[in-house]
Order: structure tokens, then C-alpha cells, then sequence
């Protein structure tokens, strides 16, 4: 989980660099169209090319879950063409708490007193880190908080449907969902691709595989309470990413923020599990 983390962070850290000279829908294309190759690729040297593999018992959920992951992916590369990594990852740590929001509201969880105050803290620490009056003169921060309802939801289907076939097939459903919408997309946007920058655009796809692969791993060797805190490493790659590469220092508004977000995230994943009223 800590190596699929850091790769997370690589993999925009590549599309914030590409965000100056491409337009959003090719980057989002060479994500999803190289990370299908590299996964048939897989799939056939590890001979896993199959019917069992091909498909999908929940066939329309499992697209269901590409277009949400594609629709965060986009919002993401947006975001971090704006605003530097690590208020990015901030905002994208509040995933977990509108999971928890919509499981209260659509599958009538109940609630208890850490609960609701966790959940507060979580959307505290957000509004510390987009500092709201900003809104009015940066209206680019709704990417960044598009971004994470997209992948809460994204979450709220991968429970639903993700046990319904293997990983690889959920991993497949993924990229073709992504592949074939960023390549209807390209055709809009296409701009040659400088011979300097192909090898960035191979690590989109190589990063999207790579790391989705190591979750995928992570959660089949240990529960998700006990992995799922290790993603918030990611506040750490982004500072240095952000520091070393495009000269980004987070102010103090961004750290409180992931402290009362990480915070409210760790609570709802490691001590209320199951929804049990505390």
C-alpha cells in the first residue's frame, strides 16, 4: 500500500508536468489506453486470458465503476494542473468521510456521537484547506472536490460490485471504461506528441497499472482497516513532489487541514468499523 501510494502520486506528479502542454482528455487517454495494453499484456503471458477473466458477472456495475474512476482521474489532472499536489491530496483525503455520508444516507447506517464528530472534523479540515473565500476568485477549486465525490463513489460501487468478480476482471472492466472514452475523447483535443515527451506519457498508463495492481494486492493480503491508513502517506510524496519539481510550499492552512482530515479519515476506517453506533 505504501509503494501503491507513492506511485499515486507519481503518476500526477507525470500529469501535472504533461497538464502544461496537453490538453486534459489526451493525458486521460494515455492513462487508461497504456495501462489496458500493459494489463493484456499481463494477461496473457500469465495466461489469464480467459472467459473467467473476460467476463464480468456485474457487467454494467463494473463499467459503472470505470466511468466514476475515469470521471476522478479527469477532475484529478485538472486539479493538479492548478493547484499545487499536496492541497490536491488534502481535498482528495475526504473521500473516505462522504463514504461514510452516503452510507448513512443510502444504506441507513446509524450513527453515533464519534461518528458525526469525525465527519466534521473530516469537512473542517477541507474547508481549512481550500480556504472558502478563495472560491469566489478560484472557481478551478471545484476540480479538486469533484475529484473526491467521484471517487467516494467510485469506493461505494467497488463494495458493491467488486466481489462479484476477480481483480483482474474489475482491473480489466477499468481500463477498457477509461480506454474507450478517452480515445472517443482525442479526437477533439489531439495535439502532436513531442518525441521528449512520449516516455511521460508510457508512465501515465505503466503509474495507473502499477498502482492499482499493488491496491488491488494490498487488500487481498491484509484487511482494509489496517492498509487503508497507509494511503494518507500520500501527503508526504505530494510535499516533496510539489517542493522538488514545480517549486510548490504548502502553507500551514494545507498541513492543519490533512492533520483534521488523515485524522477523521483514520477514526471512521480503524475504530468505527461496520457502522456500529459508539
Amino acid at each position: 500500500m505504501l509503494f501503491a501510494a507513492a506511485l499515486f502520486v507519481a503518476m500526477d506528479s507525470v500529469a501535472k508536468y504533461l497538464g502544461q502542454y496537453y490538453a486534459t482528455s489526451q493525458l486521460v487517454w494515455a492513462r487508461y489506453s497504456v495501462h489496458l495494453l500493459v494489463l493484456f499484456f499481463y494477461l496473457i503471458v500469465s495466461k489469464n486470458l480467459d472467459r473467467r477473466t473476460l467476463i464480468s458477472n456485474a457487467p454494467f456495475g463494473q463499467l459503472l465503476r470505470g466511468f466514476l474512476l475515469l470521471g476522478s482521474t479527469a477532475f484529478s489532472y485538472l486539479a493538479v494542473r492548478e493547484f499545487p499536489l499536496t492541497q490536491v491530496y488534502v481535498i482528495n483525503f475526504s473521500s473516505p468521510i462522504i463514504v461514510t455520508v452516503f452510507a448513512i444516507i443510502i444504506l441507513k447506517e446509524r450513527v453515533g456521537l464519534g461518528r458525526v464528530l469525525a465527519i466534521l472534523s473530516g469537512f473542517l479540515g477541507v474547508i481549512v484547506a481550500i480556504k472558502p473565500d478563495r472560491m469566489f476568485v478560484e472557481p478551478a477549486l471545484i476540480y479538486p472536490i469533484l475529484m473526491a465525490f467521484f471517487f467516494a463513489f467510485y469506493q461505494i460501487t467497488t463494495r458493491h460490485f467488486g466481489n462479484q468478480d476477480s481483480a483482474l476482471t474489475s482491473l480489466l472492466y477499468t481500463a477498457v471504461a477509461g480506454g474507450v472514452v478517452g480515445t472517443f475523447l482525442i479526437f477533439f483535443v489531439w495535439q502532436p506528441i513531442a518525441y521528449t515527451h512520449i516516455v511521460y506519457f508510457l508512465a501515465l498508463g505503466l503509474l495507473g497499472a502499477t498502482s492499482h495492481f499493488l491496491l488491488i494486492m494490498a487488500l487481498r493480503f491484509a484487511p482494509a482497516s489496517q492498509v487503508s491508513p497507509f494511503l494518507y502517506s500520500q501527503i508526504i510524496w505530494a510535499t516533496v513532489s510539489g517542493y522538488l519539481f514545480f517549486d510548490d510550499s504548502p502553507d500551514s492552512s494545507s498541513f492543519v487541514g490533512a492533520a483534521l482530515v488523515a485524522g477523521a479519515g483514520l477514526y471512521l476506517i480503524i475504530w468505527d468499523r461496520g457502522g456500529t453506533t459508539k
